[in-house]
């Protein structure tokens, strides 16, 4: 049974024996007090017997010992067979508490044998191919249920249930369109009737419902964070702004309306109304890196790498040691080009969270960028030895093997399976041909290489290598169109301006 289904199957059981009789203390007393005269009588035997399993099952209910329950409820079928109904009812609950559909069912079915008309066992057996998964048996039950109780609001809420289960919004909505039409002051059920407007895109709808939950309840504080959202993916910002400030006005302790207020600020380029609701969030959230790294990404987006570092080091101060924070301080040193510096952010951020293999990948790039190859291939290699689907990491590893002339056939089929998971990036084409012109197999790497053009075709390093390739299968004129365009592309490649003048001298010599 997945989580989300034993949730409703469990609120739905919950709100069911709200209406239930309990059997108290008091009757299990007063039953033992009858006077042994009247005991010998061996009817009224046969009915304090079933009375007092039938209280031990609820006792043991209450308790949530559900198969003690279970165990007085079966003993009271023999001497009670009237009261079969409510016994099965109850051994289903149990039973689907337990997750033991298939007994659910069998007793369920049999409470309908005796009494077809009952809601309870309708319902209850609904919920039984709800966990089974077998959504159109238990719509069949519910409408069956209907055709008894038409304005059942609780039929009615337990279908629209299962409806969103299967994500049928839009029957979901006819529903709580019916049941609006009978508790037409319930807000509950407008806010229930938005959400799922929501879902289906139908923001006007979705708007008019949350508005009337709220006009019925100007406190309902989950009515007013969800019409602000409504507003936001709307594209009305300022509704949604002002949505936001209602509700911190009604509770300036809720975090989620703070967040959503930053985030909206930033999104509409008021950075520094974003930065202040993220310093409230810090006094907030005092152990949280969240407001400190939103800060981090607005100075960055405004090139504020001071700033930016600044508010990633006062995090650190207080005491907030996250990995995030560490890798981003040394995404900073990284950017400084203080290699070293960048190395240990990463080294802190991999031991405070060794299972992230970016962070293994951010290392692998500084030691490379350091001239440290092989200390980054080794990197590398303990990823693809924990984790060989990433197509970036084995496009990294790869290409590195290929620079270096090692490796070669591995660097192939690190680079097959890379380009298998996405062919079209322009990237992984380069490299898988850059590694078959390491090997010699020339025609291969220029197969490759015009792939990998086509989807970069203004990338200097590519055009280089294609470059190479015609060079060494003797197509002056093409090389020298390569990697006269990869000089256009980035003009301070020295080595590219050696090459056109070799290729130049060649041609003088073949005239």
């Amino acid at each position: 049974m997945t989580n989300k289904i034993f949730a409703v199957i469990f609120f739905f059981m919950s709100f069911l024996f709200l209406s239930a009789p309990q059997a108290s203390c008091a009757e299990a007393v007063s039953t033992v007090a009858i006077d042994s005269a009247r005991m010998e009588d061996p009817k009224l035997r046969e009915i304090s017997t079933a009375l007092a399993h039938f209280i031990a099952g609820a006792v043991y209910d209450n308790f949530d010992e559900q198969e003690k329950a279970i165990g007085e409820y079966e003993k009271v079928l023999p001497f009670a067979p009237d009261e079969a109904v409510e016994v099965y009812l109850r051994l289903g609950a149990d039973f689907l508490i337990l997750e033991k559909a298939d007994k659910a069912r069998v007793v369920l079915e049999k409470a309908l044998e005796l009494d077809e008309r009952n809601i309870k066992a309708h319902l209850f057996l609904a919920a039984v191919y709800t966990t089974k998964g077998e959504f159109d048996k238990a719509q069949e039950l519910h409408e069956k249920a209907l055709k008894y109780e038409p304005e059942n609001l609780k039929v009615l809420t337990f279908l629209s249930d299962l409806f969103i289960v299967q994500r049928e919004y839009d029957k979901a909505a006819e529903v709580y369109e019916k049941m609006l039409q009978k508790k037409k002051n319930d807000e509950y059920l407008y806010f229930n009737l938005g959400v799922i407007y929501g879902k289906l895109n139908l923001l006007t709808e979705a708007e008019k419902n949350l508005t009337k939950a709220i006009e019925l309840d100007k406190n309902y504080l989950e009515a007013q964070m969800v019409l602000g959202f409504i507003y936001e993916i709307g594209g009305k910002h300022s509704e949604a702004v002002e949505q936001y400030r209602k509700v911190i006005d009604l509770d300036s302790e809720l975090i989620e309306a703070h967040i959503r207020l930053g985030t909206l600020y930033a999104r509409l380029n008021e950075p520094d109304k974003a930065l202040r609701q993220n310093e409230i969030l810090m006094r907030m959230e005092k152990r949280s890196p969240a407001p400190y790294l939103r800060n981090f990404g607005i100075y960055v987006s405004e090139k504020k790498y001071t700033e930016a570092e600044k508010v990633l080091l006062t995090a650190l101060e207080n005491g907030i040691s996250d990995a995030v924070i560490y890798a981003s301080l040394g995404s900073l040193e990284n950017q400084k080009k203080r290699y070293k510096k960048a190395e240990e952010y990463y080294l802190k951020a991999i031991k405070k969270d060794p299972e992230n293999v970016r962070f293994k990948l951010y290392l692998a790039d500084i030691l490379e960028q350091d001239q440290r190859r092989m200390e980054a291939i080794a990197v590398l290699e303990d990823v693809i030895r924990v984790s060989d689907d990433m197509p970036s990491a084995l496009n990294q590893l790869g290409y590195m093997y290929a620079s270096e002339g090692i490796k070669l056939d591995e660097a192939v089929r690190l680079l097959q399976k890379a380009v298998a998971a996405e062919p079209s990036t322009g990237e992984y084409l380069d490299s898988l041909g850059w590694t078959y012109f390491k090997k010699g197999e020339l025609q291969n790497a220029r197969g490759w290489l015009e792939k990998a053009v086509k989807y970069l075709p203004d990338d200097a390093i590519i055009r280089e290598h294609l470059g190479d390739v015609y060079f060494a299968q003797e197509k002056l004129v093409e090389a020298g169109g390569e990697w006269k365009r990869a000089l256009e592309l980035d003009p301070k490649r020295k080595e590219i301006r050696k090459k056109l003048k070799k290729t130049r001298s060649k041609r003088e010599r073949k005239r």
